[in-house]
């Protein structure tokens, strides 16, 4: 860990993360309440983060050909300053005040998101020549610190905004931090060149044939290992789990808390915490015989969600749901990018990510509806999806075989 905080370009990189996903924390939560301020109902914001997944399912097969063929930097900078521009927009239009603004604010949303997955995949690269091999490891791990800590500042950030001021303004820092991030990272320079040409008419005309046919390869090559697309499929659980609290906790705070609404940072921030915690523990907690028990634990937290108004029992509930949360998200994803083929390792990750995205297309509706009727209500939908999930990973920790004990 040392040798990457002595790394220029490493810090330099982590700062780039750090603005990053502290316009995240403040994007993901600002949103949330502009929405229920505007409409008074959670199902605008339910309705935006599934146009999200819509618009990450359109743009995730076509992220990595387009990377490839780019300057890693390039892209992560113009994707960075796109999420900018994008969030710009929702503050003009909540502003402007729209006879209903939601499907203005969807459009900039999926806008949002399209730019989001073009940065990480970017990401991918941009680590692979701005690091120097021997620090990758060690990197990626600070990443996921340094990612946790920046969303876990943003929302802090958010209850100060808000204390003083509007989501709206909350949106505008969050639009500065993504300015910062692809400021910083654009003064990275490579550790080694990067094998990219010019963008092309011819480029873009082969780039369609040869991804069809990639992905063809990938599905035979795994046919007779679907506990891996079970793997995939499972992905989708941490995720749906995390933008549901997200979701859910404007309501909860509203319900419970007279509408102060630094409650919902410090909540969040309570589950970011859990998530940072659960960092340092990970090479014992992030196992395989464990991950039903980590998806279980996330299902009791939403049940117990479900029928207290305890203070206690709901920061408890988001510590503990973040450390679950986290262990259970570590292990898949770590799972999968040391089974996958080295051809195939960047299909994984998109093939993970188009889980994710179609998850919550499919289910976020459904928490949203379950909403509607009740805090409660949506708390156990959020509950049973949970609980499907945790008995389906009962088959995942008892067949996956890691490519290396496999031979």
């Amino acid at each position: 860990m040392k040798t990457v905080w002595r790394d220029a370009k490493a810090r330099r990189m982590l700062g780039a993360i750090l603005m990053s996903s502290l316009g995240f924390g403040l994007n993901i939560l600002a949103l949330g309440q502009v929405l229920f301020e505007l409409t008074g109902s959670t199902q605008a914001f339910v309705s935006v983060l599934a146009a999200q997944g819509i618009g990450a399912i359109c743009v995730l097969p076509f992220c990595g050909p387009l990377v490839d063929a780019l300057r890693s930097t390039r892209v992560y900078v113009a994707a960075a300053a796109g999420k900018a521009a994008c969030v710009l927009a929702i503050v003009a239009i909540t502003t402007a005040g729209p006879d209903d603004p939601v499907p203005f604010v969807m459009a900039a949303a999926v806008l949002l998101a399209v730019f989001d997955n073009v940065e990480r995949a970017a990401l991918f690269k941009f680590t692979a020549h701005h690091i120097d091999r021997s620090a990758v490891v060690k990197f990626n791990a600070v990443n996921g610190m340094a990612f946790q800590a920046g969303v876990v500042i943003g929302m802090a950030l958010l209850g100060v905004v808000l204390a003083f001021g509007s989501p709206a303004g909350a949106l505008l820092l969050s639009a500065g931090a993504s300015v910062l991030c692809a400021l910083v990272a654009r003064g990275v320079r490579p550790e080694r060149p990067e094998n990219t040409g010019p963008l092309s008419v011819a480029l873009l005309r082969t780039a369609l044939p040869g991804l069809i046919g990639d992905w063809r390869q990938m599905f035979r090559r795994y046919r007779k290992e679907l506990v891996v697309f079970a793997m995939v499929v499972t992905c989708t659980a941490d995720f749906l789990f995390a933008n549901s609290m997200s979701t859910l906790v404007v309501p909860l705070v509203d319900r419970f808390y007279d509408r102060q609404s630094w409650y919902v940072s410090a909540l969040e921030a309570t589950f970011g915490t859990g998530m940072i915690t659960a960092s340092f523990f990970t090479s014992r907690t992030a196992r395989q015989r464990l991950l039903p028990l980590w998806l279980g634990v996330q299902a009791a937290v939403a049940l117990l969600l479900s029928s207290t108004g305890q203070p206690v029992l709901h920061f408890a509930a988001f510590l503990v749901a973040g450390f679950a949360n986290l262990n259970s998200l570590v292990w898949l994803l770590a799972s999968l990018q040391q089974h996958a083929g080295e051809g195939d390792k960047a299909k994984m990750a998109s093939l993970r990510l188009l889980a994710i995205g179609l998850g919550s297309v499919v289910l976020m509706p459904f928490v949203g509806r379950a909403a509607k009727v009740s805090l409660g209500t949506g708390y156990l939908s959020v509950a049973a999806i949970m609980l499907v999930f945790a008995l389906g990973s009962i088959w995942v920790a008892a067949r996956f075989r890691p490519r290396a004990a496999t031979g």
